[in-house]
């Protein structure tokens, strides 16, 4: 067995399923081959670095740029330290190689990731058939918790979906500062995130959050439309690898769904844009303050906001069958609110 399929066999089995119907993508042909662009960039030949790098950048002439512009600092380091670049490209690769081995070591094939990719693109091109499936390539670079958008490891931009596999070598993993990512974000570092983490790359690429100044309800409703988008194209996978909340969490939202929505109803003003009111139920966060949890954190997740979106769009969906999910997608939070009647028990 690989050394990184036993959390994901874990995980399967203690998360919440949430599996419903899925459409027949049988017919629907994909195929992703990993690019191993970490082995490839630290086989450089760092004793003669200037043709071995040129030889990288006629491989890979479109991403080669774009790794030293977005994911690795190499020329911060240079101007920092008043450095050459070649100099500073050196500096990184020592300093980062130890990630990088760790990285090989827990990840030598990639097969099961190529396959999964697969079977997922399927559903993407059954709801939005002009998809093109992407050139997927792997990167180890240094860790930046300044950066949002880390947790989740993968990029997609231009047709190419990057996947940042020092981002997903176990919540144990020691590299991992609790100071900078807590208990409720190291538990997205298993490699089981891996798939749904690049379909959540490419759903927010085919629909961005655009909602940031909307009231309440609305960006709770946006941003529920990238969950239930991400649903839509992987159907089979638990709720909780979607939502990023724990097991006990997601069998706590779906047991007081009720009581969370006639709390949210009673004591908020839905279409207020203060953003106190705002942030109470929406952005990553260990609970929800306003709402009871248990022990340890546990009980309430944090981001529940997108969550109660979720289950209205799934309410309003099932009151419009007619509807694409390019229709839904672009139907106003608002209409979706008014059209859903949402009144959970």
């Amino acid at each position: 067995m690989l050394p990184w399929l036993l959390p994901v066999l874990v995980l399967a089995v203690f998360s919440c399923t949430g599996k419903r119907e899925a459409p027949d993508v049988s017919g629907i042909k994909t195929e992703v081959k990993l690019q191993r662009f970490d082995r490839d960039f630290f086989a450089l030949d760092t004793t003669r670095l200037q043709p071995s790098l040129q030889a990288l950048e006629a491989k890979y002439p479109d991403f080669l740029p774009l790794y030293f512009k977005f994911f690795a600092p190499v020329r911060e380091i240079a101007e920092q330290r008043h450095l050459a670049f070649g100099d500073a490209l050196l500096d990184y690769i020592r300093m980062i190689r130890p990630l990088y081995n760790t990285v090989e070591k827990n990840f030598p094939r990639t097969e099961p990731i190529e396959k999964g990719l697969s079977n997922q693109f399927r559903y993407v091109k059954y709801y939005f058939p002009s998809f093109k499936t992407p050139a997927v390539l792997t990167t180890v670079e240094s860790l930046n918790p300044q950066n949002p958008d880390e947790i989740y490891g993968t990029t997609y931009y231009q047709d190419t979906l990057v996947i940042s596999l020092q981002m997903f070598l176990g919540r144990n993993f020691e590299v991992y500062d609790p100071a900078q990512y807590p208990d409720y974000i190291r538990r997205r570092f298993e490699p089981a995130y891996i798939v749904p983490n690049s379909i959540r790359a490419i759903a927010s690429g085919i629909y961005p959050d655009t909602s940031q100044s909307a009231s309440l309800v609305e960006q709770m409703i946006e941003k529920g439309k990238q969950w239930w988008l991400m649903k839509k194209f992987l159907p089979d996978t638990p709720d909780s690898l979607i939502t990023g909340y724990s097991a006990r969490q997601m069998d706590w939202v779906i047991q007081e769904e009720g009581n969370v929505w006639g709390y949210i109803n009673q004591n908020e003003n839905l279409f207020s844009v203060e953003q106190a009111a705002v942030q109470s139920y929406i952005g990553e966060a260990p609970f929800t303050q306003t709402l009871p949890h248990g022990t340890n954190g546990e009980g309430a997740p944090g981001n529940i906001g997108p969550w109660i979106g979720w289950r209205i769009i799934d309410r309003f969906e099932q009151r419009n069958k007619k509807l694409s999910v390019a229709q839904i997608l672009h139907t106003p939070a608002r209409k979706i609110f008014e059209g859903a009647k949402y009144k959970p028990k």
